[in-house]
């Protein structure tokens, strides 16, 4: 079935983008609208993230975030055929002098990034600005779903962009085999979901929310020494994104660069509200519940090492 959903996709990736993009607004109309896909996830999200924005002006960033919701499904199907060449034109890096040194020093790091403007494009983009890299590996750190047809459509999709995927729980055995080669290597993640009950380290407040950070990026940093970098992407208008890469210290105290990841993903988020993904159910771990959850599991020593963590945080971007 998926191969058919693929071909079917490849086939519809040949119309010139400004058609797709008329599907696009129809395809609005129909999950905004009509079927009001997770509509009540959305406007809960906004109400709990933006309590002192009013309730039309809350109505006006869910309305565009659905059109470019719509807008990144019928561009992720045009990267089928898109040339590399129109992906350099259309996803611009502002300083992305600062990958060719890695290149140059044959060294390896992390890039991390969240669901906002069109996350699909990122690897893309880079491929197609450094095509003379090949022996520059690019990893794309994913989380499996349960096998879905839609899940196998966008892996075939993302195997064309010349990066490994590799899955979360397949991540640890992929860098020791990575570094036992000596060749260096770029590692992708999406950072700004919610972690699993078990991976939960320490809370901190964010997008006006009480949330539970992941952490796996800053733990690979600390022992393989890579460096990080976060992805700074902004929309300047429709199909057309830029980014820019902002290193990461580790910091002093454990967490730090976590949170430092955090604080410069919440400012991308703030800056336009609507290009984030907010059909994702990122806060559906509350920490009363996660505490009560370690209680019955016999894991209090847990609580208290997130509750020590609380103490003395910093908010601000240093």
């Amino acid at each position: 079935m998926d191969k058919v959903i693929y071909a079917i996709a490849w086939a519809f990736s040949l119309l010139p983008l400004r058609v797709l993009y008329w599907m696009a607004d129809c395809a609005y109309v129909l999950v905004y609208y009509i079927a009001r896909y997770r509509r009540s996830l959305v406007r809960s999200n906004l109400a709990k993230c933006f309590p002192d924005k009013d309730k039309k002006e809350r109505i006006r960033i869910e309305r565009r975030f659905y059109h470019h919701f719509c807008n990144i499904f019928v561009e992720t199907i045009k990267t089928l055929s898109m040339s590399d060449e129109e992906m350099a034109r259309r996803f611009v890096f502002e300083n992305g002098e600062i990958l060719d040194q890695y290149y140059e020093q044959r060294k390896s790091l992390i890039l991390t990034l969240g669901h906002f403007g069109n996350w699909e494009w990122i690897t893309f983009a880079q491929i197609a600005r450094h095509p003379l890299h090949p022996e520059f590996t690019s990893y794309s750190v994913y989380h499996e779903l349960e096998g879905s047809v839609m899940d196998k459509f966008y892996l075939r999709l993302r195997s064309r962009s010349q990066s490994v995927l590799v899955p979360r729980n397949k991540l640890l055995r992929t860098l020791v085999n990575q570094r036992k080669t000596g060749e260096p290597a770029m590692y992708c993640f999406i950072a700004d979901q919610g972690p699993l009950n078990e991976a939960i380290t320490f809370w901190m407040k964010w997008l006006n929310r009480e949330t539970a950070p992941i952490i796996g990026p800053e733990k690979i940093a600390r022992q393989t020494g890579f460096d990080i970098l976060y992805i700074d992407v902004k929309v300047i208008r429709r199909g057309y994104y830029s980014a820019r890469f902002i290193p990461l210290p580790l910091g002093e105290r454990p967490y730090d660069l976590t949170r430092l990841y955090m604080r410069h993903m919440e400012q991308t988020i703030l800056r336009k509200p609507e290009y984030w993904l907010w059909t994702h159910n990122r806060w559906k771990r509350h920490r009363k519940g996660w505490e009560q959850l370690m209680r019955t599991r016999g894991l209090e020593q847990k609580i208290q090492e997130a509750a020590n963590l609380d103490e003395g945080l910093e908010n601000a971007i240093p």
